[in-house]
């Protein structure tokens, strides 16, 4: 029973984003972004235009889908009054919480999994060389790079819940990477805490990769950032005054 609520909870949750323009918006820009990559660059993408694309979608577009996604389920459905009506269905909001977030995750799956089969197959068409050459460090590539991604969708969803105007947590969110950014450059040992520093982390797992501790390291902070984003999401959630 626990299982096919929350199941039923996160259906719902995903063809809510389904449903919004903007969720249709950024699977076009996985599309379409790297076929235009082609055509500006030509040869020079080749082979090396899935890992293009990763680094150019960690960096600027996955984030923000994730921001503009996130307020919209907490932020936009509260300033509209439609979170009520989901909180009236037989459903803890544990459960409503749990099924938001693993919305998120479900499109940021998708995403990134549409951006790597369009990579790979234009980059192949344009080198003319085998489909599978460099198949094996770019799926580990994109499936390194689905943990920070998480990562930020659950800080996403924290503080979401923290300001009622969609434009303003928008905005707030930006403002936060954007700083978290540019800190490392002021203040680099910043880059070593803040998760926002990991969202190239996919980089350390090409070629020979990283060694493997500082691989753990890596992983366990942003495993740290998830745990406690979503626990205290999830409290905040619990506790909210609607």
């Amino acid at each position: 029973m626990f299982m096919y609520s929350l199941y039923a909870s996160a259906l719902n949750e995903t063809e809510k984003l389904w449903k919004r323009k903007r969720t249709k918006v950024f699977l076009l820009i996985t599309l379409i972004v790297p076929a235009v990559s082609v055509i500006l660059l030509g040869g020079l993408a080749g082979s090396g235009l899935p890992m293009l694309m990763l680094n150019l979608f960690t960096f600027s577009v996955f984030p923000l889908f994730l921001f503009m996604s996130a307020v919209e389920s907490f932020s936009g459905e509260e300033a509209s009054g439609t979170l009520k009506l989901v909180l009236v269905r037989p459903i803890t909001r544990t459960k409503v919480f749990a099924s938001k977030v693993l919305a998120l995750v479900f499109y940021i799956a998708v995403l990134l999994g549409l951006l790597w089969i369009a990579s790979m197959l234009l980059g192949a068409v344009v080198s003319g060389g085998s489909l599978t050459e460099g198949m094996s460090d770019s799926m580990k590539a994109y499936a390194a790079a689905f943990v920070p991604m998480i990562a930020v969708g659950l800080i996403a969803a924290l503080v979401a819940q923290c300001i009622r105007s969609t434009t303003g947590a928008i905005g707030l969110l930006v403002i936060m990477y954007a700083a978290a950014k540019l800190l490392p450059v002021v203040y680099p040992q910043a880059s070593v805490w803040s998760v926002f520093s990991y969202t190239n982390w996919h980089v350390l797992w090409v070629g020979t990769g990283a060694a493997a501790n500082r691989l753990l390291n890596a992983f366990v902070i942003l495993l740290s950032y998830c745990i406690m984003a979503y626990t205290a999401g999830s409290m905040l959630f619990e506790r909210k005054q609607l």
